[in-house]
């Protein structure tokens, strides 16, 4: 009798291996780690598709973040990423439309470090989907290109490490108990001289990660070798706070529209964040020991603005000194920033001056002097620019404005 023992153990040992190599190869997707949010509605391993809906975190703000991994693709071949709205209430009832969370183009990487856009989606029944094809065995999706703490930490220390003086330190520790970063650098005061104070803050609103690739933009622009960066350091004190909102960017929560307070909302007398009251702080004290001249809170707008533009008081009520910088201020950014609206807009969709007067840029103008400019600027995200590389270019281009109108002095007549 002939025996076949090795030929069939060796073919069942190819087999196990191609089982154990497909299992291998099966598509997961996943959003547990750091900033991550995503409920997976469904996987197509053979299809390479995946549906994925933003995670709703109650009372933590709109649920338009999303970000998650992919793992086990076949490279060369299309991946197929749907996103949906999630029906769930993110407070009160409250459901959140779909525009906010379907960009025109998704944002991926093979990496996790440098982002692309996807080409457009198909749209159909509320569905968009996203498809592009798979250049890595792992890949990761996003709303947009991810800033997370760990980001703004090297953002950081790459800055204090090239700028002599420059000094990082922790704003406040939030009420989850992480720290909130910054950085000083520029002029020193002393005795004899009250150099200007510029004060630049991204990210009350988590799910605006596009403001803190401004806000890192603007930083390494700053601290470079560029003769017009080197002269406003000579001239002014500059502090950044590239997240404000930390406890939800590491959640992967929206943060806008939070209970029990938005962070934007919550700059009165008793505010609620510590992060908030430390900014106050800090901008009290630099009223004694400097001329304060600035205050840019960095956020991004909704998915139709497709240009940059700022929110300002309205000019009529205001002092004419503060009203002439003002006008100014937009004549020189219009000049720098590209694309960016000629018009302030106003906050006219808040109710009530009340809560008007808690949005942080009137609550600075209104404890500073009468020459202070208070203004958020909004950095489109839903257009060809919403890349790390064209956040970056308006942060480059925020500096020259800053640089730009600091060459006057605001504060004389």
């Amino acid at each position: 009798m002939k025996h076949t023992y090795p030929l069939n153990l060796f073919l069942i040992f190819c087999g196990l291996i191609c089982i154990s190599d497909r299992a291998a190869a099966q598509m997961q997707a996943t959003a547990d780690f750091v900033g991550g949010s995503a409920v997976i509605i469904s996987t197509d391993a053979e299809q390479q598709s995946v549906h994925l809906q933003p995670e709703v975190r109650q009372d933590r703000g709109w649920p338009c973040w999303w970000y998650c991994r992919l793992d086990g693709l076949r490279v060369g071949t299309p991946v197929k990423l749907s996103v949906s709205a999630n029906p769930a209430p993110y407070r009160e009832r409250q459901v959140l439309s779909q525009s906010w969370l379907l960009p025109d183009r998704a944002s991926i990487s093979d990496d996790n470090v440098s982002w692309r856009h996807s080409p457009e989606p198909d749209r159909k029944d509320n569905v968009a989907t996203y498809t592009f094809e798979a250049t890595a065995k792992t890949m990761w999706v996003g709303w947009g290109p991810p800033f997370l703490p760990s980001h703004a930490e090297k953002l950081l220390k790459e800055v204090a490490e090239t700028l002599p003086g420059a000094k990082v330190f922790e704003l406040a520790r939030t009420r989850g108990n992480r720290p909130v970063n910054a950085i000083r650098f520029g002029a020193q005061e002393s005795d004899d001289a009250r150099p200007s104070a510029i004060w630049i803050q991204a990210r009350q609103h988590a799910w605006e990660a596009g403001s803190s690739w401004v806000a890192q933009g603007f930083l390494r622009w700053a601290a470079s070798d560029d003769p017009i960066a080197a002269d406003l350091r000579s001239k002014a004190t500059i502090y950044v706070v590239p997240i404000m909102d930390v406890d939800n960017v590491a959640i992967g929560a929206g943060g806008k529209a939070s209970v029990p307070r938005d962070h934007n909302r919550d700059w009165d007398d008793k505010p609620i964040y510590p992060e908030v009251l430390a900014a106050q702080s800090k901008i009290k004290q630099l009223l004694n020991s400097h001329r304060f001249d600035a205050f840019i809170d960095l956020h991004n707008p909704g998915p139709n603005d497709r240009k940059p533009f700022y929110f300002a008081p309205k000019m009529d009520g205001l002092p004419k000194l503060q009203q002439r910088n003002y006008m100014r201020w937009r004549a020189i950014s219009e000049s720098l920033i590209e694309g960016i609206e000629p018009e302030f807009r106003f906050t006219g969709y808040i109710k009530t001056q009340e809560e008007r007067d808690r949005v942080s840029s009137n609550w600075v103008r209104n404890h500073t002097t009468p020459h202070v400019v208070s203004m958020t600027l909004e950095t489109s995200w839903n257009r060809s620019e919403g890349t790390q590389q064209g956040y970056q270019s308006v942060g480059q281009q925020l500096g020259l404005t800053i640089a730009r109108y600091l060459n006057g002095d605001p504060s004389a007549d």
